[in-house]
């Protein structure tokens, strides 16, 4: 096992599940996985695979400290919407104990600041402005660092929202969302391509540090409208797949930010896929293939 520690905050979620199984299969690192319940289900899988699952609330400054200790990288992921540990001091708190701790490099999972992009319309995004904030610290910091930022998740057809779940016709599928019709934005497969990008960051910073250090990537597989996407998923599973357009969410920061994606681009002069990460070695899964290995699994269980 590599002596090169890697810790990966929010280890048993989405995203910093899919950067442990990452680091797992490359093998440079041994992942140090962060939780807050060690004892999980989702945690005692990543242990028996060969993890390092440590317990840290990222309220608390003093695990925080021993969950980065030793480390040459780290990954870090905020959660939003904990009235009782704010995005912004998770953040800080990871950075502050990082830095103290001399941690060699810090990638993080970022999104764009709503805020600032509207010029002030749409304020209520606090799950994305927050992390613009914190992406600030991080560059403030003076630490080695890099971010990735994400669009709409493949992922999130296949957990039904506020009631809104799959519907079967007679030759297809009816797909519902809350995303806004005929509006271009970035789709990210993050199981398939969040661990696959920040390990080839992990692996490569100080070699080719000019192309990472302090760079925002943006990790998606198409900049698109969700009519069309529903049309690459249709492509993959093989029978027609339609979209119902929910209407509003009803919640003003998921709202603020589907209406800023419609009205605003979001990663203005990004390419996407990013070829900046496709020059280190990252390939993004396709629409398609999720369309054919993930969502027909999870249709033929309904």
């Amino acid at each position: 096992m590599s002596t090169r520690i890697a810790t990966v905050f929010g280890a048993t979620g989405q995203q910093g599940s899919a950067v442990v199984h990452a680091i797992l299969k490359d093998g440079t690192f041994t992942p140090r996985a962060v939780t807050r319940d060690v004892n999980s289900d989702s945690a005692r899988a990543l242990a028996a695979l060969g993890a390092d699952v440590v317990a840290a609330n990222l309220g608390d400054k003093e695990a925080v400290r021993n969950a980065v200790v030793g480390a040459e990288a780290v990954f870090l992921v905020t959660i939003p919407f904990d009235a009782s540990l704010p995005e912004m001091t998770q953040g800080t708190n990871v950075i502050d104990a990082s830095k103290e701790a001399g941690v060699r490099f810090v990638v993080f999972s970022t999104l764009p600041d709503v805020s600032a992009l509207s010029k002030g319309k749409y304020t209520n995004a606090v799950q994305s402005d927050e992390k613009a904030k914190i992406q600030g610290y991080l560059e403030a910091s003076g630490l080695a660092h890099a971010s990735i930022a994400t669009g709409g998740f493949f992922e999130n057809v296949l957990k039904p929202f506020l009631g809104q779940d799959w519907e079967k016709t007679d030759d297809g599928y009816v797909l519902p969302t809350f995303m806004r019709p005929n509006a271009p934005t970035v789709q990210t497969w993050i199981g398939h391509d969040m661990g696959p990008a920040v390990v080839a960051l992990f692996k490569q910073y100080d070699t080719r540090a000019a192309e990472i250090l302090g760079q925002t990537f943006v990790l998606g597989s198409a900049r698109m409208t969700y009519e069309d996407f529903a049309a690459e998923l249709s492509k993959g599973f093989g029978q027609p797949i339609q979209v119902k357009f929910a209407g509003r969410v009803g919640f003003p920061a998921a709202d603020d930010m589907l209406d800023a994606m419609t009205e605003f681009t979001f990663y203005p002069g990004v390419t996407i896929p990013d070829p900046r990460l496709e020059k280190l070695g990252v390939k993004m899964g396709s629409i398609e293939e999720f369309g054919r290995t993930l969502l027909k699994s999870y249709l033929a269980e309904l």
